[in-house]
């Protein structure tokens, strides 16, 4: 028998509350990088502002101290370095040096994933992710709320951003800034299935948290039909050498009288029908039938 299952789409408003988390141990500046176009400026010395392109090997070449390595630092680190350079060399006693990339090399922040348009946008300076899923016409149906972004500095270094449907406003107060070069990854959501004597079949986004639970599941299912047998229930976990299955006595969970299930993405519940003795009796018949069957990528 052939389960038709088709999946239904939510839509995640872009404007959402952004909760941020380092994934590295570092701030999350810019880093200044090969082509970049510098400003350096060290107050009340104006001879000594210049506009410099950082070159191939990571240098730049500043007035009266000559080359100095630049790239992989942010504009702190370099201030800081120029700073001292000019207090070495008793050029200035005090100098209070200022950095700041005025052109960057790599101006296209890729955006791929879970958004309407992917590609290659192009900004000259940074900007928020807001305004970069706004770029790529906004996030598809289907979007994770935990957003990637890999910093252009190529060091690994990645942040997560993760979308609740809570106060526009905060999302604006405590959004996060791309920068040229980076690239932004919005994965899919997690679906969980629920297929079988159940009124509306199908798969089911998993909440902002990422979870789930079986009771959860089979409520947006619309539970089971009145010719299941939801007692003899069967839960599906994919592995790497196949499928784990345990069964599941559903009016038991419901009751209280055995504990709820936590869903992970990609699990399975399957209700079978009352009438049914053994068609569905193995994983191996359970897994038959989702091979056979139409699953559409979307979620209800």
């Amino acid at each position: 028998m052939l389960l038709f299952v088709t999946l239904l789409f939510t839509t995640l408003a872009t404007a959402q509350t952004l909760t941020i988390r380092q994934e590295s141990a570092s701030s999350g500046a810019v880093k200044i990088a090969s082509g970049d176009l510098l400003g350096v400026s060290v107050f009340d010395v104006p001879e000594l502002t210049q506009e410099l392109r950082v070159a191939a090997n990571g240098n730049v070449r500043l007035a009266l101290i000559g080359d100095m390595p630049v790239a992989g630092l942010t504009t702190e680190e370099a201030s800081q370095n120029i700073a001292d350079a000019l207090r070495n060399r008793r050029l200035v006693l005090q100098p209070q040096v200022n950095v700041l990339i005025k052109e960057f090399s790599s101006q296209g922040v890729s955006v791929v994933g879970e958004v309407q348009h992917p590609g290659v946008f192009r900004i000259l300076g940074p900007r928020t992710l807001l305004d970069i899923v706004a770029l790529a016409g906004g996030l598809t149906k289907t979007a994770d709320t935990k957003i990637m972004i890999q910093r252009r500095s190529g060091n690994g270094e990645k942040i997560a951003a993760r979308l609740k449907s809570d106060d526009a406003g905060a999302a604006l107060a405590g959004d996060v800034q791309v920068f040229p070069g980076d690239m932004v990854v919005v994965p899919r959501a997690g679906v969980v299935y629920v297929i079988g004597d159940v009124a509306k079949p199908g798969g089911y986004l998993m909440d902002s948290n990422g979870s789930m639970t079986l009771l959860q599941a089979l409520a947006q299912a619309g539970g089971p039909t009145p010719n299941a047998a939801p007692s003899k229930s069967v839960w599906l976990r994919k592995q790497d050498d196949g499928y784990s299955s345990d069964k599941l006595d559903l009016p038991k969970i419901a009751r209280g009288e055995a504990r709820d299930v936590e869903l992970h993405a990609n699990d399975v519940v399957f209700v079978p029908n009352s009438r049914l003795k053994r068609t569905f009796a193995s994983v191996a018949g359970i897994v038959g039938s989702l091979g056979s069957a139409t699953i559409y990528a979307g979620v209800h």
